[in-house]
């Protein structure tokens, strides 16, 4: 990961901190909305330096709050971060049970759910509940989609391999993706061929273990690398659980392109596929009752780098139905574009697939979408897989 990326929220909040400083140290700040504003800010760098582990410099920024504006103190998320840091765990832990009773959340950059999962997460994996805060921290993610910050990324892949019996089950064999060699256009001289990803790692959701096997340009066999590469597509193998909906986490339901209709129209659900007669989670997509229908999700966007190189890739078990998987690009300017890895068409039984794309130079953001296209029948993925390979 970027170490450039990640301190540079850090360094611009310290500067704030020092501008702030001078005004309450110069006397410049005296109004009482001044000060608020002031403690506010001392307030969000508390609470930044909380959620990337940096304790000295949050402690520093709470009793700069406290000294600017001493009615501070008595926000719910000053006191759960101030918690945190002095090791009073209950007290966190109590102050996180009324907030979400209150159906509240922490206030300045601390302003969403899954900013609340991440303080929750903290709280578990510093009171020894690694499984906890594992679960915490996916579902902060997931929610987060684009806005998922690199502290929460970093403390998944973290939990991710701390966690050593993670509740997916059992070690299961690894997943060999064909990758159509025909479609690639990445450009740069050798075609890949096939892809090998640990089922487990995909299931936790941190960094996962690849083998890459590559073709050179007349199509011989030319080299294998192994690599770790972080998944972007949330709940990768549909095992951290639903949402309100039902949907599982990291997914929405995908509005019809060319009505509007909401989607899905078949039965949308968790559940398990029968892989070589052992189970595997899968998100089943049912179009058996009733006449031809269409079933979509799509994930949330993910941040993407223009330019660069993409593996996007899936697994699914074909019965009857019509799989239809890819991205859908996001640029500035232009209609969404979509751009399929699998589509329907295909024999019942295990199908599997991965392509490579260099995305257009505008491209800011790319979208998981998962159809049961056209169909009475059902489809069952058990894998999502979107990964840059080039950087």
């Amino acid at each position: 990961m970027d170490s450039g990326k990640n301190t540079a929220p850090m360094r611009t909040r310290r500067r704030q901190v020092a501008l702030a400083a001078v005004l309450v140290l110069t006397g410049s700040v005296i109004g009482f909305s001044a000060r608020c504003a002031v403690a506010a800010l001392f307030v969000n760098v508390g609470h930044l330096a909380v959620l990337h582990g940096a304790d000295d410099l949050a402690a520093s920024a709470f009793d700069a709050a406290t000294t600017v504006d001493p009615a501070t103190p008595a926000a719910s998320n000053v006191r759960i971060s101030r918690a945190l840091l002095g090791g009073d765990y209950d007290v966190a832990a109590d102050e996180l049970v009324e907030l979400r009773a209150l159906n509240g959340s922490p206030r300045g950059v601390a302003s969403t759910s899954s900013v609340l999962l991440h303080l929750e997460a903290i709280l578990a994996r510093r009171t020894g509940d690694a499984t906890r805060a594992l679960a915490l921290i996916r579902k902060s993610v997931a929610g987060a989609g684009v806005n998922a910050s690199n502290a929460a990324l970093r403390l998944l892949d973290e939990l991710s391999q701390d966690v050593a019996d993670p509740p997916y089950g059992p070690t299961l064999a690894t997943i060999e993706l064909p990758v159509d060699s025909r479609r690639d256009t990445c450009g740069d001289g050798r075609r890949l061929a096939q892809v090998r990803l640990a089922r487990n790692d995909i299931a936790a959701g941190g960094s996962v273990r690849a083998e890459l096997g590559w073709l050179d340009s007349a199509g011989r066999p030319r080299e294998t690398d192994s690599r770790r590469l972080r998944n972007l597509a949330p709940n990768g193998a549909f095992t951290w659980g639903v949402t309100g909906a039902g949907l599982p986490l990291g997914y929405v339901a995908h509005p019809d392109p060319t009505s509007g209709v909401k989607a899905p129209s078949g039965d949308v659900y968790l559940g398990f596929a029968d892989l070589d007669g052992q189970p595997v989670s899968a998100l089943v997509m049912d179009n058996q009752d009733g006449p031809v229908q269409t079933s979509r999700l799509r994930s949330v966007w993910i941040p993407a780098t223009p330019g660069a190189c993409y593996l996007f890739a899936t697994e699914v078990w074909v019965g009857d139905g019509q799989p239809h998987f890819g991205l859908y690009l996001r640029a500035p300017g232009r209609a969404d574009t979509a751009v399929f890895g699998l589509q329907g068409g295909l024999p019942d039984g295990w199908r599997r697939e991965g392509r490579l794309l260099r995305l257009p130079p505008d491209v800011e953001a790319v979208q998981v979408f998962l159809w049961n296209y056209r169909s009475s029948g059902t489809i069952a993925f058990s894998v999502a897989f979107v990964a840059r390979i080039d950087g």
